[in-house]
Order: C-alpha cells, then structure tokens, then sequence
C-alpha cells in the first residue's frame, strides 16, 4: 500500500488523508494528525491521541471509553487508506470500542502534562460498499489501552454547504473550558445530570426512560451535517453511566454502537438497565431528537442503538 497522500495547503491540524479533516470533534477529544503516516506492513499510525481532561466523565474520574472519537476517527482513516481514497465519503454503521486498562497518569491542572498514545489501524476487509478496520491505541512500549473495530458504508460526498462549516468550525480556537471533561465535550445539559448514590443497585427494566440531554450544538458536526459519529458514542456511555445509580463503582468495559440514521439537533438518552450484577452491568442506551414544540423526546425514532457494559471499579 502507498503512503498516505498529504495536504501540502492543508493547516497542519488536519493534515493526513486527502478530505479526511480533522475536526472540532476530534481536537476537543484529543487526536494529534501527524504531519507524516507511519506504515508497517498493514499497519498505519496516522496520529496520536493526547490524554488529558476531556477523558474525565461524569463524575470527574478518567476513562478510557473517552478514545470512542478516536477509534470513530482512526478506524475509518485505517479504511480510507487500504481503499486507496475510492471512497468520496463514508458513514459509520458499526463502532465496537473494548476499554483495556486504565489511562495513564495525568495532571488536569497542567497543560503541558498530556501523555500522548499511538492510534494504529488495520484494515480488515473492503470492497466498493465500504468496508471495516481495526484499531489499537499503544503507549511507547506497546502496551494496549482501547481496541476498536469500525464498520462503515461508502456514500456521495457531503455538501459543500456542510463541509465549508466543518472547516470553518475547525479553524475556530480550542479554549480549555472547551474540553474540561466529556459532559463539556458532549454538550450535556448539567440539569439533567443525576446525583450519584452510592449503593443503590439500579432496577433492571424492559422500559426505555429519559436520561441525559444533550444541547443543540453544530460545532459538533462532521462533514455531512450531522452530529459526528464518535460524538454520538461518548454521548451513549455518558447517559449509561447516569442510569446507574452507583456509577462510582463501576467502570466502562465495553461500548457497542450501532448508527441507525442522522444525529441532528438537541437529543436526550432513552435508557434501561438490562443487567445489574455485583461484578457486570449493561445498560441500553437510544439517542433520539426531541420535538421543537412539545420538547418530548420523539422516541420510536432512535439516531443509534448501543449496549455499554460496566466492570466492578478496582480499589
């Protein structure tokens, strides 16, 4: 396989494969382009993804289901590249993010403490539909923290309309408040943000309820206009958590989504406990818009379906 084609117009933020932009989405969430794609063998390093305090979740503490843009990211760029570019755009149909072992120590208060880990992606099949990809992201010593496995659908090329705002959102400044953690990254509404409550088992259910919201906000667009795909994935493992009453004693293990249509607008979670053991829980989790005049989630109507599976916390 070639090297990657570069950009040499491109800013440097999102230099890498030709019309593969690096976004608003992917610099709040941490990704680093580099400047040239390492290749060895059938495994491209595209970029790095800096740990820092966007990784932070409701409740403050790291986690590493907060790489879900990254894998959206290094997975599709991973397929992009064993299509030689064929494709004029894709859409993710599938994202599966496995969370392996906790982040590495970092320093919230200090901008210049960000551990910097390796995004490698290998392609694992492709044809004129699109295709899937595999990624891994390794510190130095190549030590595994998340794997991913991404599906996507090959489609026209987004409007020029759309992909002008993409870019335009892009150039925009990164302040620090930008990314204070992922209910910032996110969009959260605070106000819907339940308290935990350490030692209350959640009830196992088979009825959806209203959880999380999540503000209108096309800063978090992708090329296409809609909200980007590993946005929609962190907003998932975001309201699973809020569902558990006693989140503090459970970390994200696994994340499943499927995407059934466009994320646009104002959404808010539809979620139900389906499993609440002592050492595994698993909470479904649809993102649905909400109805301009009522404000009622429109639910039957769902952007993506995932499953988010917990580990009983360590220590």
């Amino acid at each position: 396989m070639d090297e990657i084609t570069l950009n040499p117009d491109a800013d440097a933020r999102w230099r890498g494969p030709r019309r593969l932009l690096l976004g608003r989405p992917e610099q709040l969430a941490g990704l680093r382009r580099r400047e040239t794609a390492e290749i060895q063998g059938d495994t491209l390093h595209p970029g790095d993804w800096e740990v820092g305090p966007w990784v932070r979740d409701l409740d403050g503490r790291p986690t590493g289901a907060a790489a879900c843009v990254a894998a959206d990211n290094l997975t599709a760029v991973a397929l992009h590249w064993a299509a030689a570019e064929a494709y004029d755009a894709m859409v993710t149909t599938q994202l599966q993010v496995n969370v392996l072992r906790p982040l590495p120590v970092f320093d919230p208060a200090d901008p210049a403490d960000r551990p910097r880990l390796r995004m490698l992606g290998t392609p694992l099949s492709t044809d004129a539909l699109g295709g899937c990809a595999r990624g891994v992201i390794v510190d130095d010593d190549g030590t595994a923290y998340v794997e991913a496995t991404g599906w996507f659908q090959a489609t026209p090329g987004p409007m020029s309309l759309a992909l002008e705002a993409f870019r335009e959102h892009a150039a925009l400044p990164v302040a620090e408040a930008d990314r204070a953690d992922l209910p910032a990254v996110t969009a959260v509404v605070a106000d819907s943000v339940p308290a935990p409550r350490p030692g209350e088992r959640p009830a196992v259910s088979q009825e959806m309820t209203a959880g999380l919201r999540f503000r209108a906000e096309p800063l978090l667009d992708n090329p296409g206009g809609m909200t980007h795909g590993g946005i929609q994935c962190l907003r998932a493992v975001l309201a699973a958590q809020a569902a558990l009453p006693d989140r503090l004693e459970y970390d994200v293990q696994a994340v499943q989504v499927v995407f059934a249509r466009p994320g646009l607008g104002e959404q808010v979670a539809l979620t139900r406990v389906r499993h609440a053991g002592r050492s595994l829980r698993i909470v479904e989790v649809e993102l649905v818009g909400v109805d301009p005049e009522t404000g009622a989630p429109q639910a039957g109507r769902p952007s993506i379906l995932a499953q988010v599976s917990f580990r009983a916390a360590q220590g």
